[in-house]
């Protein structure tokens, strides 16, 4: 891709090499209450660059579907609302450290945003992992087309995966599922190009 290799390394977010895997135990711990999580389909997720393309219905599952990838294998890096990184309702800016600690950085979703757009070839040309919801909310009425532009642009393979909650009425808890897709190689010309 010309013109990313000049870019300077400070503006690709990179996972906390420590608070990456830490997170991580601590995310097994939240979703071990009442169930755990079944993953499935892990062996979709090819080695290098690699656009994860996720449902997003609860507010833990970003962290849920990152739980579900071995930190040896892969560190996924979400795109996630730029308003999530100053939320004070869990205190004080603390999602936002926790989420740079795991290398996810802001897109803002009013429209197009070409810097988080930038950010995210920047890590996939190194060949890390982008977490994004096409519904670009949760719930969200349609689908938007950013997963499929970053793997056409980045030439990464893009794999679907569907994450549920199910919690049986009569147990606290609850039990999480992943499941991912065979990867896709979108083609065709990207925005942009």
């Amino acid at each position: 891709m010309p013109g990313l290799s000049a870019a300077s390394p400070a503006a690709v977010p990179t996972p906390h090499p420590r608070l990456y895997p830490l997170i991580h135990a601590l995310v097994g711990r939240v979703v071990a209450y009442g169930g755990g999580v079944r993953v499935e389909g892990l062996e979709h997720l090819p080695r290098g660059a690699v656009v994860v393309a996720g449902t997003h219905a609860l507010a833990l599952d970003p962290f849920v579907i990152g739980y579900a990838i071995p930190p040896r294998r892969h560190r996924l890096q979400f795109m996630a609302k730029r308003e999530a990184f100053t939320w004070r309702w869990v205190g004080p800016y603390l999602i936002g450290p926790v989420l740079r600690a795991t290398g996810a950085f802001p897109v803002d979703r009013s429209g197009r945003d070409p810097r988080a757009l930038r950010q995210a070839l920047r890590v996939l040309e190194r060949g890390g992992m982008i977490g994004i919801f096409p519904q670009g909310t949760r719930r969200g009425p349609g689908l938007h087309g950013g997963a499929a532009l970053l793997a056409v642009k980045s030439g990464a393979s893009l794999v679907p995966v569907r994450v549920w909650h199910m919690r049986p009425s009569w147990l606290p808890g609850g039990r999480w599922h992943v499941r991912f897709g065979p990867p896709l190689f979108p083609q065709g010309k990207a925005w942009g190009s």
